[in-house]
Formats: C-alpha cells, sequence, structure tokens
C-alpha cells in the first residue's frame, strides 16, 4: 500500500449495524477499515454549532500533522461534514477550506499545532464529549500505523488536556 493510509469511515447509519451499542439520533459511526481499530461512536447530538467547528477543525491539524494527506481521509472528513449538516457539495467544500485556511498557520511548527489543539479542545468541556474527540483525533493520526513525532505530541497534550 506504499505508506497511504487505511481508509476510515464515517457512516451516518444506527451504530447497531455498525455492530456497535445504539447510538442517539445524530450519531456518526467512525471506522477503520481493513480491519484495523475497531469502530467508534461519536454522537454529534450534544454537541453545539463552535463544538462541531471546534471538532472539525481538529481532524484538520490532524490529518496535516503528519503530512501525509490522503484522498481517503478527505472524503471522510467530507462525510463528517454531511453529518454536520453541510449536506450540499458547495457548502461542504466552502466550510472544508474554511477549516485548512484556519490551520494552515497552525503546521508550521509543532508549538503552534499544539497551542491551537489545545486551544480547540478547550471547546469540549463534558467527558463524554472529551473521550470521543480524542478517541477520534487519535484513530486519523494511527489510521495509517505510523505516529509521526508531531502527531505523538499532540495526542499526549490532548490525553493530559482531557486528563485521559
Amino acid at each position: 500500500m506504499s505508506g497511504r493510509k487505511p481508509p476510515f469511515r464515517i457512516i451516518a447509519l444506527p451504530a447497531s449495524k455498525a455492530g456497535l451499542p445504539p447510538a442517539r439520533p445524530g450519531g456518526v459511526s467512525i471506522q477503520a477499515g481493513m480491519g484495523y481499530a475497531p469502530g467508534m461512536d461519536i454522537d454529534l447530538t450534544d454537541f453545539s454549532a463552535d463544538q462541531q467547528q471546534a471538532l472539525f477543525d481538529l481532524l484538520v491539524l490532524a490529518m496535516y500533522a503528519d503530512g501525509h494527506l490522503t484522498t481517503a481521509e478527505d472524503e471522510q472528513l467530507q462525510k463528517l461534514l454531511t453529518a454536520m449538516g453541510h449536506t450540499d457539495e458547495t457548502a461542504r467544500q466552502r466550510e472544508f477550506d474554511a477549516s485548512v485556511t484556519r490551520m494552515r498557520p497552525c503546521i508550521q511548527s509543532i508549538h503552534k499545532a499544539k497551542t491551537e489543539a489545545l486551544m480547540l479542545a478547550g471547546a469540549f468541556t463534558q467527558r463524554d464529549q472529551q473521550k470521543q474527540v480524542f478517541a477520534a483525533v487519535e484513530q486519523l493520526m494511527t489510521s495509517d500505523q505510523h505516529v509521526s513525532s508531531w502527531e505523538n505530541t499532540l495526542l499526549m497534550e490532548l490525553r493530559m488536556k482531557f486528563r485521559l
């Protein structure tokens, strides 16, 4: 597979069909493809619009942290945007581009990336949200079975911020 990350899937189906415990309405199941990590459930129901944006920005930052971008990652983030209510392709692209524009300056140094990740993580005050956000970021960062030093640093900082 020459360094490409295996895709993870964001499935807007009932969690029971994904082999997961039942999710509340608004839940999104993210599963690693090709037999990697078991699926997890992100329930967007209790996430405000600002928290959903912070989650998306954090995932974009995570995607860019290792410098290895894949079409599959982009497709999965597009599916997350759909689950967040951006059903029109133009609206999804506008939201994606806006997030990339916000996150691009943050990938100039590990210090900037860490500062931004911690600021975004501050949006999640409920324990359940923190666990879900950390799991989503961790899954994205580890999906290629290689964790760069930047990814490791960001994961460690998020783990400490969320006290996991």
